[in-house]
Parts: C-alpha cells; sequence; structure tokens
C-alpha cells in the first residue's frame, strides 16, 4: 500500500516478512563477534559498557568495535536486492551516503 504525500505508511506483518528475513540473511553472513555485537545491542539493548565488559575489553574499543560491525552489515545491506528495492537504489546510485 502507498501513502499519498504527508501520509503515513503503515505496512502489515505480512507485507514487511521479506524485509525482515532480507535483513536476518544479511545479519547471518556477518562473523560470529559482529553477529554478537548487533544482538546484544539490538535485541538485549545493553550498554556499550555491558558490551565492553562481556567481550573484556574497554568502553571505548566496545564502541569501536560497534562501529565495525555495523560497517559490515551496511556493505552487505546495500547489496541485497530486496534491501536495495526498498531504499530505492538503481545501479547507478551512489551507495557511499547510505
Amino acid at each position: 500500500m502507498m501513502a499519498g504525500v504527508g501520509e503515513a505508511t503503515i505496512e502489515s506483518v505480512q507485507e514487511l516478512q521479506p524485509l525482515r528475513e532480507a535483513i536476518a540473511s544479511c545479519i547471518e553472513q556477518l562473523g560470529e563477534q559482529d553477529r554478537f555485537i548487533i544482538d546484544a545491542l539490538n535485541s538485549e539493548m545493553v550498554s556499550l559498557q555491558e558490551l565492553g565488559e562481556r567481550l573484556g575489553v574497554t568502553k571505548t574499543h566496545a564502541w569501536r568495535l560497534r562501529n565495525s560491525a555495523y560497517e559490515r552489515l551496511q556493505s552487505i545491506l546495500i547489496k541485497h536486492p530486496i534491501i536495495r528495492e526498498r531504499l530505492n537504489l538503481d545501479d547507478k546510485t551512489d551507495n557511499s551516503g547510505f
């Protein structure tokens, strides 16, 4: 369902399922540590301090690891056809500003 200008788009769980599956597939392509970091931050909502404690590193290093994990995930996401379609990216679109 497409919304008009200025209207909110409400999508059903069924409509969002392919997008959810695409994102899950991209996350599965990450290394074990990156998956752990993304899961801890997004599913468990842990702080960077707690993430650092779990990984045995400082909060600052946990911040760096988080940024690297998200960068790797972004580079995988941007290649997935369902994600590209969702973001209205075509083959000629510059992806550097994702």
